[in-house]
């Protein structure tokens, strides 16, 4: 697949969004191919799932990158607990999000092609109309593991 410039891939990422069905309450994180045709509409596919994130985007995972390159983009779902972060230190600043009183429950969609656009959504549960974009700034573990993900499967595209 070519890049999508910033406008289309604004749309896909978006598009991707409202079209996936993942719950908050998921128990397994789960991979979609993406296909995308000429109106930047997409076609959802699951194509993986794990219970362990990270397991998933594992490098290793041969099963998963065996099926990326038939896809336009890759979307990884997960979900979990958001909570505040407090410009000092209080009495929650070492308390995991699920301890929280103030926790959130949260969906994370992250989506990806082999050109290294990144983009993602956010969606609290106690706000599902008011989803939270990111198109490729976003920074963390998780992000590293997609492109590295996305990288492996490029470099086996061109064997």
């Amino acid at each position: 697949m070519k890049k999508l410039s910033k406008k289309q891939f604004v749309t896909v990422v978006e598009n991707i969004h409202n079209t996936v069905n993942y719950a908050f309450d998921s128990k397994h994180c789960e991979a979609f191919g993406v296909l995308i045709d000429k109106e930047l509409n997409v076609q959802i596919e699951k194509i993986d799932s794990s219970s362990d994130i990270y397991d998933m985007l594992d490098t290793d995972n041969v099963d998963l990158l065996k099926q990326i390159n038939n896809y336009d983009m890759v979307s990884f779902a997960t979900n979990g607990w958001a909570a505040p972060v407090a410009e000092d230190d209080d009495e929650y600043s070492d308390v995991a999000p699920s301890q929280h009183p103030q926790k959130r429950r949260v969906r994370l969609l992250s989506s990806a092609n082999i050109n290294n656009q990144v983009g993602s959504s956010i969606l609290f549960s106690d706000d599902i109309d008011s989803p939270v974009y990111d198109y490729g700034d976003a920074r963390g573990t998780m992000a590293t593991a997609i492109i590295e993900l996305m990288d492996k499967a490029k470099e086996l595209q061109v064997k």
